[in-house]
């Protein structure tokens, strides 16, 4: 576990990061969210060791004792290859530096995974954008690190490949891995996190169980599909915050209750189907990012 307690870093009286706390269980994927700028770089630089908090404790396991280097992985945003040396040299240098035992065999089966088993003796810069990802996603996790902190996994990966990269943080997930995901891509971190935590100009503005924020911080909705498609435009829907969208009327609930706008709605126009639209997490760090500036 890394417990986050009121870190804070300021540059030139600009408050990057000011009294953050953040708690990450193990076996639990926790996604860090936030516009450009906000400050997740920063914290998660401290969170390394990169640069020093201001103020503030970062414990793992309870200690301000930082594990050994071999115990965390970090996949920067920033690539660091060494461009000029193959696949399997880059691979061998950095599981010696990290003491792992025996890798070639290890080095060789993930190189199969990600469907670089051919590319063994490419020079990193031969790669493609796409493979020099994830060759950098296998020199993160090649020494099986406890702790593990992805900034923007996903980047330059075509489906199917972050459909693996996916499927492997699941792994390691249930292997009880802690594990940090930082991304603008909301549908994956939807997908993927079982909490999050969202900050904005350098402070926190929510976190917890994404179910729980899904539930609690979005806009609910009803999505009212017309029998009739002319009734899209009808003048029933005027009464209610709305939005039309592929064949359907959204209104937000926003102070009434379910069934008097559906009983609002009947009276005037028939009924094809009515359900409960579930926000995006797109929409909600929207909503909240927008509410935390006012």
């Amino acid at each position: 576990m890394i417990e986050i307690k009121g870190i804070s870093k300021t540059y030139d009286s600009i408050n990057a990061v000011a009294d953050l706390n953040m708690t990450i269980k193990p076996g639990r994927i926790y996604g860090f969210l936030g516009p450009n700028g906000a400050g997740k770089t920063t914290a998660i630089r401290m969170l390394m060791n990169i640069i020093i908090p201001d103020d503030g404790t970062i414990l793992f396991e309870g200690s301000n004792q930082r594990p050994p280097p071999n115990q965390i992985g970090y996949l920067p945003e920033e690539r660091g290859l060494y461009q000029k040396i193959s696949v399997f040299e880059t691979l061998q240098y950095f599981a010696h530096l990290r003491s792992v035992p025996h890798p070639n065999d290890k080095i060789k089966a993930y190189l199969q995974r990600f469907d670089l088993g051919s590319r063994l003796q490419s020079k990193v810069s031969e790669l493609s954008k796409g493979n020099q990802q994830k060759l950098q996603f296998i020199n993160t996790i090649l020494h099986d690190p406890q702790y593990i902190v992805l900034d923007e996994p996903f980047s330059g990966l075509d489906p199917v490949n972050q459909l693996l990269l996916k499927e492997i943080l699941e792994e390691l997930k249930q292997a009880g891995k802690t594990i940090i995901f930082s991304s603008h891509q909301m549908d994956q971190v939807e997908k993927l996190c079982d909490d999050v935590a969202l900050i904005n100009q350098g402070q926190l503005v929510t976190a917890g169980k994404l179910k729980t924020i899904m539930q609690s911080e979005g806009v609910q909705r009803l999505q009212i599909t017309p029998v009739n498609e002319n009734d899209l435009s009808h003048a029933c829907f005027s009464g209610f915050n709305s939005e039309r969208t592929n064949g359907s009327v959204f209104v937000e609930i926003d102070g009434h209750s379910k069934q008097d706008i559906i009983a609002t709605l009947n009276k005037s126009i028939d009924l094809k189907s009515v359900k409960i639209a579930e926000p995006s997490l797109e929409e909600i760090f929207i909503h909240l990012v927008q509410g935390s500036q006012s």
